[in-house]
């Protein structure tokens, strides 16, 4: 008993021997805490400011911008990249049309606006290491759809080449139409002409030629419609075809249902009367037109029969380059700026 006594006061003497200094130690006051957690939001802040300040006037070497901070996070600030099945482009030729089918590895070329494009579809192909078209189509041979087509020919490896065939009367005597013939030839490329209900099959998506169904008077007539379909998306390009031949395509029973339509004859008021538009029923118009123009295109008509009926509309005199990505499902769309060589 007498030890158990002595024990205890042993522990009680070594207590009170711990030194004043660590009987002192406190934990930081919430206080602390809270100014310490504003410094350091202050500093972000200044380090944002700075960035941003950077960014948009500075641009002093050595220190990063807000694409430098992205681009180390993995990420592309105002940039978006294409990771679909299959993507469509409306390449800005201005007053032209020029579009770009691309489903894995294949692809297609319609149309490719004026001659003086030409340089510009050609840089914006290779720029996408396209060296290769499988398919090209030429709705019509007018100018601003074929200008620089026999350009184009020459710098790619050509599958086939499907164009309509014209009735004597109406073939033209132009320098585009025999540049292009000529260079047909000369590059020994596949000829076919448009047979409508024929399709052709592009990687996991195909491609039906609708028109021309007859022959007709009027150039724009006979452009070769195309529908594209690729899962449960589809396109509809219609060229320069104008409202005789949207009646016939329409006679004729093809279902020409689709998700985007590429508007008639840049908008004009000549094409997508109300029954063809109907039928179509699109949930977005895309209008390949340039500003200014001489053309009165689009027409205020055209524009309100497609809002009418809820379509969304683009426009590449308003967004340049368009492009629509989709994974046979949904839909992804880019525009201008956002539209760079890895869509």
């Amino acid at each position: 008993m007498r030890k158990d006594l002595d024990l205890e006061k042993h522990r009680r003497k070594n207590s009170d021997a711990v030194p004043k200094a660590a009987a002192e130690r406190k934990i930081p006051s919430s206080k602390s805490a809270g100014i310490i957690f504003s410094l350091m939001a202050v500093l972000l802040i200044c380090f944002a400011l700075f960035i941003e300040l950077n960014s948009l006037f500075f641009k002093i070497e050595g220190v990063p911008t807000w694409d430098d901070v992205f681009k180390d996070a993995g990420l592309v600030q105002g940039e978006e990249t294409i990771d679909g099945d299959l993507s469509v482009h409306f390449i800005d030729v201005g007053q032209g049309d020029c579009e770009l089918i691309v489903s894995g590895t294949k692809t297609v070329l319609i149309d490719c606006g004026e001659k003086e494009y030409y340089s510009y579809v050609i840089d914006y192909l290779k720029g996408r290491e396209i060296t290769r078209l499988d398919y090209v189509i030429v709705t019509h041979p007018h100018s601003d759809h074929a200008g620089g087509m026999n350009y184009i020919l020459k710098e790619f490896d050509i599958g086939t080449l499907i164009m309509p065939k014209l009735s004597e009367k109406i073939t033209p005597a132009t320098s585009t139409y025999r540049k292009l013939l000529t260079a047909i030839e000369s590059e020994n490329i596949t000829l076919k002409y448009a047979e409508p209900g024929r399709s052709y099959k592009i990687d996991n998506a195909s491609i039906r030629i609708l028109t021309p169904i007859k022959d007709y008077e009027n150039l724009n007539n006979y452009s070769v419609a195309v529908k594209l379909v690729h899962g449960e998306n589809s396109f509809l390009f219609t060229g320069d075809m104008e409202r005789e031949a949207e009646a016939d395509l329409l006679e004729s029973g093809a279902d020409v249902s689709a998700n985007v339509l590429k508007v008639g004859h840049h908008g004009s008021s000549t094409s997508t009367s109300k029954e063809f538009l109907d039928r179509v029923n699109p949930e977005y118009a895309v209008i390949e037109v340039g500003s200014p123009n001489d053309y009165g295109h689009p027409d205020s008509k055209v524009i309100k029969r497609i809002k009418k009926i809820g379509t969304e509309i683009y426009r590449t005199d308003l967004s340049g380059n368009i492009v629509f990505v989709s994974d046979g499902e949904k839909l992804k769309i880019l525009t201008g700026d956002n539209v760079n060589a890895d869509n």
